[in-house]
């Protein structure tokens, strides 16, 4: 197996009680580069081991909504997924909700089958079901990967991690530790005794004692110390290591971006290492939906008829469920229903949680809706991210920078905003211009300045 640039990160989703838990601690424990670990895994919400030579990481997200929140706000913040389903117990409903969430990430998967020494267990029966949704796994059909465990007897554990790591390498775990520095909050809390902690993974560059912490243009700490999940200090953070870190002034939130210098996640578009250049150019972000209906028939006919303009994460018939509102909170959608409506404490839940709960009677009423959902996200979307340009040089003029760029995506235009600046002088060649437009050469004056260097990207954002 190649030797990967970074270890791959690990999240592990599945339905409660289907052993995602024990499977966690069967592979902590089992493993001699982790036996030390004491209780500062579960402070820190993440672990390291060490698998025939290669460190593989894993974040312990403490539910479906923590993930949620950092894709949200850091896109991949795992790169593969662990699906746990039990042998004795097959497809449940936080099965299904883990499958969306996997879908949405745009992470692959592998399938962990656990409980399989148990009397009861129905390996076939779990593959059936996962194929009834559409998620073939290898031997049925399909080519999603699929281990056979027992996170109590350890069996399979081994095949599992091997599996991991393949997948690992198909997806090219490249070395970031020389681009801008960004890390995402995976955990944090307010210690009695040593007051805001919060636990870091870092996505790109290199976190080091005495950093100055940014979250996006405002500085939110100096770190103090570094300590691994191991327990021990460093003074060395390096991509894919999730640390714990001393010195935040308040309680970070899980799934802020973090970097080291003012506004570099977005005037460096390093977020998470994802390039912003293929986010200009992709499909508008689509407003995502969960359907619930009366019945079956019902169901399928609203889902053949639906624009592609929404996107829909979950769809099921019958009421509306404490699970649909849990859902729609962590992949921030609307429950639109047809013919059923939210009982009294699942509708006084919804309202709590801030979910738009819509019932219709009548069909083309909830297709207006849904199109008027579609053209809500176009708006928005119009708001966001218009060009990319690539700094070529720099050099100063009239107690400014200019910086020499090639428009790479989308336009830069005079008076577009990047990060918390502005582009006050815009020029092609020694000719005022108000906008320049893909592979155009231009200069540009911001200002209030940033500190961009050479290979950096400018991103701007409509004011």
């Amino acid at each position: 197996m190649a030797t990967l640039g970074r270890p791959p990160v690990i999240t592990v989703l599945g339905h409660v009680d289907h052993g995602k838990t024990s499977l966690l601690d069967r592979i902590r424990k089992a493993n001699v580069a982790a036996r030390e670990l004491g209780g500062i895994t579960q402070a820190i919400g993440a672990y390291q081991i060490n698998h025939e030579g290669q460190i593989i990481t894993f974040i312990d997200t403490p539910g479906h909504a923590a993930f949620s929140a950092m894709r949200e706000r850091g896109g991949r913040v795992a790169d593969i997924a662990i699906l746990i389903v039990a042998a004795d117990d097959g497809v449940m409903p936080q099965t299904k909700e883990s499958i969306e969430h996997i879908k949405v990430a745009g992470i692959p998967y592998v399938v962990a089958i656990n409980k399989v020494d148990l009397p009861q267990a129905n390996v076939t029966k779990v593959k059936a079901d996962l194929a009834e949704l559409g998620q073939y796994v290898e031997g049925y059909g399909g080519n999603v990967p699929v281990v056979e465990i027992s996170a109590k007897t350890g069996q399979g554990i081994d095949k599992l991690l091997e599996t991991v790591l393949l997948l690992a390498e198909l997806e090219e775990m490249k070395d970031t530790s020389g681009e801008p520095t960004s890390a995402v909050v995976i955990e944090s809390q307010l210690s009695s005794g040593k007051g805001p902690l919060a636990t870091l993974l870092i996505k790109s560059g290199k976190l080091s004692p005495k950093d100055d912490l940014y979250f996006g243009a405002k500085k939110v700490g100096k770190i103090r110390s570094l300590t691994l999940a191991s327990g021990q200090s460093t003074n060395l953070a390096t991509p894919a290591t999730p640390v714990a870190v001393l010195g935040f002034v308040e309680v970070p939130q899980v799934g802020d971006i973090i970097t080291i210098l003012p506004g570099e996640a977005i005037a460096r578009g390093a977020i998470l290492g994802k390039s912003v250049s293929t986010s200009i150019e992709s499909e508008p972000v689509k407003p995502n939906v969960i359907i619930k209906t009366d019945v079956a028939g019902s169901l399928e006919a609203i889902l053949g008829s639906l624009p592609d303009t929404v996107n829909v994460v979950s769809s099921s018939v019958g009421a509306v469920s404490e699970s649909d509102i849990a859902l729609a909170v962590s992949d921030h959608a609307t429950i639109v229903c047809f013919n059923v409506k939210a009982g009294g404490t699942v509708a006084k839940l919804g309202q709590i949680e801030k979910v738009e709960v819509v019932s219709f009677g009548i069909i083309y009423e909830l297709f207006d809706f849904i199109k008027e959902l579609g053209q809500r996200a176009g708006k928005a979307e119009a708001l966001k991210i218009v060009g990319e340009a690539k700094v070529l040089k720099t050099f100063p003029f009239n107690n400014q920078i200019v910086y020499g760029c090639l428009v790479t995506a989308g336009k830069i235009r005079l008076g577009d905003f990047i990060g918390e600046s502005k582009i006050v002088s815009l020029r092609i060649g020694k000719e005022t211009a108000k906008e320049a437009k893909k592979d155009q050469e231009c200069g540009i004056i911001l200002e209030p300045n940033l500190d961009y260097k050479i290979g950096d990207a400018i991103i701007s954002n409509n004011p």
